[in-house]
């Protein structure tokens, strides 16, 4: 009897945090988010774009690591999330490089060089220039932590050479503001991360 007892006080309680934690495919998320909702990667998305990749241009380079974190609450919810760092050399100078962090627990998600979920099936919003639509595109946040930059990192998965790729378009949104009274304002900075364009990383 007692164990009757504790098996069905059990399937109570999981049909309770059912009711109050519904599950929700991260592709249907919309802009409005429900408290206490798990919005989960059911199609498996976010996995196709983990790893480590590398575009190389003569002595430029951008290396990238991705890795998905799930059921992260974020204050409202939880979400299944991609975070990354990345380092960034242009012309034989490494200029930014937070890799060295990845492995640190202690850093909120939303704190990392790379951070987000929105994932796209059309081309509306800043299309590379082979873009389809149909195809399941990922945009992330890109921050400068030496200056005070950010851009937003829209993926495409692409197959070159036979070898597996990423197209990234990085624009540059967040810029430092300039105070109208000033007579010779200070120029502003240059950011420490890619700028704008395309660029091929390949799979490590």
């Amino acid at each position: 009897m007692k164990n009757i007892i504790i098996i069905v006080s059990l399937i109570i309680s999981s049909i309770s945090c059912n009711a109050q934690n519904p599950i929700i495919n991260l592709e249907d998320r919309g802009g409005k988010e429900q408290t206490n909702a798990y919005y989960k990667d059911i199609n498996n998305v976010l996995n196709t774009f983990e790893g480590t990749w590398l575009y190389t241009n003569g002595a430029t380079s951008l290396k990238i690591v991705l890795v998905k974190k799930t059921m992260y609450f974020n204050g409202t919810c939880y979400e299944d999330i991609i975070i990354g760092e990345y380092q960034y050399i242009r012309n034989g100078v490494e200029l930014i490089n937070t890799l060295t962090s990845l492995n640190d627990s202690t850093i909120d998600p939303y704190s990392r060089g790379i951070v987000g979920n929105s994932i796209y099936d059309n081309c509306r919003f800043l299309p590379v220039n082979d873009c389809v639509d149909g195809e399941k595109r990922l945009n992330l946040g890109l921050v400068d932590r030496l200056k005070p930059f950010w851009a937003s990192l829209l993926l495409h998965k692409r197959v070159i050479n036979g070898q597996t790729a990423l197209r990234a378009k990085i624009v540059v949104n967040g810029k430092t503001s300039v105070n109208k009274d000033e007579v010779n304002p200070p120029p502003r900075p240059i950011p420490t991360l890619p700028y704008q364009g395309e660029y091929i990383l390949i799979k490590q």
